[in-house]
């Protein structure tokens, strides 16, 4: 079967599972992983950010066979998995600052949910803290 271009695909897990045509940037995952503190991804629009993030977020939860055959495979420590708690505001327009918390807020519990911890925070810089800490206690692990 031939490989196809994953135009518009941004799911890491999509793309290596599906047949489609990845350039191997595993590199660059375990680059910015192990230098640095804090970064600021700034590209182009439809410039892969989403796809790398995705990328990042299946290393740090330790999703190894997705990375056979790449770069990270064998430079990466697959006994280690991380909490990964993944924002994104690519689903569409937001209107103002209260729907914006809103749906940050419902990102929030559903992570909680798929971790199962009990989020009791109501202000919103609150339990996004309350988030991190409840899963690091929870998997002895920083959160990613």
């Amino acid at each position: 079967m031939r490989k196809k271009l994953p135009i518009g695909i941004q799911s890491f897990e999509e793309i290596r599972t599906g047949g489609w045509y990845y350039v191997d940037k595993t590199y660059f995952v375990h680059k910015l992983a192990n230098s640095g503190k804090y970064y600021f991804l700034s590209r182009p629009r439809r410039f892969g950010k989403s796809l790398f993030l995705d990328t990042l977020k299946q290393a740090f939860l330790g999703k190894k066979e997705l990375f056979e055959g790449l770069f990270l495979e064998k430079n990466w420590n697959w006994s280690q998995s991380y909490p990964v708690i993944h924002i994104s505001f690519g689903q569409g327009v937001v209107r103002d600052v209260e729907e914006l918390k809103k749906i940050i807020s419902s990102i929030l519990l559903e992570h909680a949910e798929n971790y199962q911890v009990e989020l009791k925070e109501e202000l919103l810089q609150r339990r996004f803290m309350e988030l991190i800490i409840k899963l690091s206690r929870k998997f002895n692990q920083k959160v990613v």
